[in-house]
């Protein structure tokens, strides 16, 4: 018999005087429950509870909110009253501050999803020769916004409007507090440097792809298709302050809506004659250069360069979960729930079994 057993026995006298013992098994199943409650039950609580906090404190949803309606969506002005920030623009435009274009299209290729109006400015509305397909709205954030633009538009085009029409500031929060946490993301792909290029070699089992990269200049970068799943998410951290993107981003084309590029740090970004598939969210910086994007473009403000212009081609980038990766310190509390756990059982005073006579 073991000494250590939480047992009382019946002890019952049978033929030939032999006593032969048996489990009194209702009060042993008294015994166990009682102490599985009161110390065992609780300790597992504590430490799955820890653990599942930390879990969903860790999940990252990654949605680009009310900017993904927009090709380019600035909580500053874009352009300026020498230099118009685009020239031709697929979708709508929106500027917390004030919009300058001349030169231009906006709205030629508008996909579902997109923002009703074509222009919204916070501010002013500066518009020289060109096309707007769709309406322009202006002074959101400011009572005192205005229009300038040629008489040759149609009456209607362009409106005032209000806080209600667009909250930039809600916006400018909430991608901000977005761009670092996607910053604190856990990679699970590798980058490869080599010759002046980089290789993104990705996780084949992964719905979600993460790179960081340190480096001011992406340049040539070239996703490896054979390591990835052909519906997987992109997410690209430059951490650089001052990022420029040149050269050629090859095999991005059909991960266009489902690629980020995440500059949380950037004071600057700009492109040099460069074609981007994927969306730029870079809510400090402010950009400028040329060449095109297919995708949205996020920043603190657009200006030119050289009278360089970038082409918005697109927008959007699909909403996607980046699961929960548990940390170090979860699993120490986890690993401490279960080590007290087993102290606890240790100190436990050992029962000597007794016996109750029939």
């Amino acid at each position: 018999m073991n000494d250590n057993c939480f047992l009382y026995y019946n002890v019952v006298q049978r033929d030939g005087g032999v006593l032969a013992f048996t489990p009194f098994r209702p009060y042993y199943q008294r015994i166990f429950m009682t102490f599985f409650a009161s110390r065992t039950l609780p300790l597992i609580s504590a430490a799955v509870f820890a653990f599942s906090c930390s879990a969903s404190a860790q999940a990252t949803v990654i949605d680009l909110g009310v900017a993904n309606g927009y090709s380019a969506f600035i909580f500053g002005n874009i352009g300026s009253s020498n230099a118009s920030g685009f020239t031709s623009v697929g979708g709508s435009l929106a500027a917390g501050g004030s919009i300058y274009l001349d030169g231009y299209s906006v709205g030629t290729n508008k996909k579902p999803g997109s923002a009703a109006n074509t222009l919204v400015a916070g501010s002013n509305l500066n518009i020289g020769g060109g096309s707007i397909n769709g309406t322009g709205v202006y002074g959101v954030s400011n009572a005192n916004g205005s229009v300038t633009a040629p008489s040759w538009y149609p009456t209607g085009t362009f409106s005032k409007g209000n806080a209600s029409t667009l909250g930039f500031a809600a916006a400018q929060q909430q991608l901000t507090t977005l761009s670092g946490d996607v910053a604190k993301l856990q990679s699970n792909g590798t980058v490869i440097s080599q010759y002046g290029n980089m290789t993104l070699v990705g996780n084949a089992n992964a719905d979600v792809n993460i790179f960081n990269i340190d480096a001011s200049n992406l340049h040539n970068l070239t996703l490896d298709l054979s390591s990835l799943k052909s519906t997987a998410s992109i997410i690209i951290n430059g951490t650089a302050t001052n990022i420029t993107m040149s050269g050629g981003f090859d095999n991005f084309a059909s991960f266009a809506n489902r690629t980020l590029f995440n500059f949380a740090n950037a004071t600057t970004t700009s492109l040099q004659n460069v074609g981007i598939n994927g969306s730029i969210l870079a809510p400090n910086a402010a950009f400028s250069g040329s060449g095109d994007m297919n995708g949205t473009l996020i920043a603190n403000s657009v200006s030119s360069i050289n009278y360089g212009h970038v082409a918005m081609n697109g927008s959007g980038f699909n909403t996607v979960n980046v699961s929960a990766v548990p940390e170090p310190g979860t699993w120490a509390m986890l690993l401490a729930g279960l080590g007290l756990l087993a102290f606890m059982r240790r100190r436990t005073p050992a029962r000597t079994p007794q016996a109750q006579l029939a």
